[in-house]
């Protein structure tokens, strides 16, 4: 059973890999790995603990989560982006460009940057705004600089890096998935908590809850009790030229495709043909073209999501076309509060005058 989150692929890129079943429940396996998780969970909290190497002259807002794997940390920070933007403001998106063989800083170029050179994640951000790839975020961070000195009302905006320790970030936005939530509770390798809980808590500013689960309750009562504020919002459907009945092929390589069939089901498509990849997964012509000869065999309409279409660029012939045949199902965050990114991007800015 996969307890290693990634792999490297033969061309440098990542292979992600699904989270391991019994990261949901203390089963015998999760007991088993718990002495390895003690001693991961001292290691990560002494890299967590450092002090920041650097502080930008820009407010940085942190988009992170508290485990392994996806939690809505891109269309958060994509929300910020665009609410940035219509305050008047020039914000940077930095992110490392998961999946990606560039280690930076660069910044990154639509028109000759594909996934496996920056990670689908950049491409959806550098839509919205200029944006940098940095393994080294403190490098990423001087490079969103440049970009800025001719703007005013710079800000950067990290997708990912909460557990960073070498960047000073100004306010710390905790992403938390209902249905996943915090899985058994255990860390790294037991469980799918990168540091042990409490201390990620406590060093958070922010959290929003996304989505409905069962768990999501108890960790924002524990945020209550350590003074944080939490908020809740949940992933809609943007607007679907397609009718209600069309008959599909899923397919999606993202960390939990039971988002994406909810949203089709939402949208009432029926789903008679699924693909589910791994996380980030780099797409092959070969698999382009089944998908291909699976839609046209059932005379079934191809739909995806926006982080697999932007993996098909550069695939091969058949990538292509499954490009230009695939509808994109676009998703987008929505607030119980929906003034909660202008109040988060002011809170920023207080901080970072403030410093």
């Amino acid at each position: 059973m996969a307890v290693i989150m990634a792999l490297k692929h033969r061309d440098g890129r990542l292979w992600q890999m699904k989270a391991p079943e019994f990261w949901k429940e203390r089963g015998m396996l999760a007991w088993l790995l718990y002495p390895i998780s003690l001693i991961y969970g001292r290691i990560s909290l002494s890299r967590f603990n450092k002090p920041a190497r650097y502080k930008a002259h820009l407010p940085v807002i942190c988009v992170g989560n508290l485990v392994a794997g996806g939690a809505g940390k891109t269309p958060m920070a994509m929300s910020l982006g665009k609410a940035a933007v219509s305050l008047g403001l020039s914000p940077i998106f930095l992110t490392r460009g998961f999946g990606g063989t560039q280690e930076g800083p660069i910044e990154v170029s639509l028109d000759h940057h594909s996934a496996a050179d920056v990670g689908d994640e950049a491409l959806l951000l550098a839509r919205i705004a200029p944006t940098v790839v940095a393994k080294d975020r403190v490098q990423g961070a001087k490079l969103a600089e440049k970009l800025c000195e001719k703007q005013e009302g710079g800000i950067v905006i990290m997708d990912d890096g909460f557990q960073n320790p070498y960047l000073y970030k100004d306010l710390n936005l905790v992403v938390v998935d209902a249905q996943q939530s915090l899985g058994n509770d255990f860390v790294m390798p037991a469980g799918p908590l990168r540091a042990p809980l409490l201390p990620q808590v406590r060093r958070a500013d922010l959290f929003v809850v996304i989505g409905e689960g069962e768990r999501a309750p108890r960790l924002r009562q524990l945020a209550a009790k350590l003074g944080k504020a939490s908020n809740h919002a949940y992933l809609k459907p943007a607007k679907c030229n397609l009718l209600g009945g069309t008959r599909i092929l899923a397919f999606c390589g993202i960390g939990h495709p039971g988002k994406f069939h909810r949203t089709l089901k939402e949208l009432e498509l029926e789903i008679i043909e699924k693909r589910d990849f791994a996380d980030h997964h780099p797409y092959t012509n070969s698999e382009a073209r089944e998908l291909l000869d699976i839609a046209e065999q059932q005379n079934l309409t191809v739909v995806t999501t926006a982080k697999d279409h932007v993996r098909l660029k550069g695939v091969g012939e058949a990538g292509d076309t499954l490009a230009k045949k695939a509808l994109v199902i676009e998703v987008e965050i929505a607030f119980d509060d929906s003034s909660f990114p202008r109040r988060a991007i002011e809170q920023a800015q207080r901080k970072f005058s403030r410093r």
